[in-house]
């Protein structure tokens, strides 16, 4: 019976200076980690789930939508340059990359064009909080064929840029989140064809 006290001691002992290091070591990431916006933990959690699910890095921090059936590449595109007027947005550019690579290769692409869209003035502000921030600018939606023919929408997740970090100044964070809507409007109007 001491021998078992013996071990279970010893294995107490263990875990207390296991449990002391592991605190002692991580006790400032997790203080760095509380320092963060409040979404940080689900934009995070989010993203971890994307990544083991696809085991891709690309595809987590995406978002997605296949145009509707019947909703050509066409109306897609017209959906969404009404959309960006309606919405305020300035459409920057387009770039027809499938239309391009196949002048370049004689060769059949599947379908790629990047829209490019800028609200100036939220940009601006941005970039002045982070130069980081230009990085991420214009937002872009592209438009892509699957290798299965279907056609897709997809732009950059922007929540790890609004929440991932430490909490914006709150005009910039409503600025961040109106953009986010737009982009994300633009894209269902797209998707789904609607004028």
């Amino acid at each position: 019976m001491k021998i078992l006290w013996n071990i279970l001691a010893i294995i107490g002992i263990v875990s207390l200076i296991g449990g002391g290091f592991a605190y002692s070591k991580f006790k400032g990431e997790l203080a760095a980690f509380n320092e963060l916006d409040p979404g940080a933990r689900k934009v995070y959690s989010n993203m971890w789930e994307k990544i083991k699910e696809t085991g891709s890095s690309a595809d987590a921090t995406v978002w997605k939508m296949p145009l509707a059936d019947g909703v050509s590449k066409e109306d897609a595109e017209e959906a969404m340059d009404s959309a960006a007027v309606e919405l305020g947005i300035l459409a920057v550019g387009k770039l027809p990359l499938s239309t391009q690579v196949e002048k370049m290769t004689d060769k059949k692409q599947r379908f790629l064009k990047i829209f490019q869209y800028c609200n100036p003035i939220t940009a601006m502000t941005m970039v002045d909080h982070s130069d980081a921030f230009s990085a991420y600018l214009p937002c872009r939606i592209s438009m892509i064929e699957d290798k299965q023919g279907k056609i897709w929408l997809y732009a950059l997740d922007m929540d790890m840029m609004i929440s991932g970090g430490k909490t914006l100044p709150p005009k910039l964070l409503k600025a961040a989140q109106d953009v986010k809507q737009v982009i994300l409007d633009i894209m269902k109007r797209g998707a789904s064809g609607e004028f």
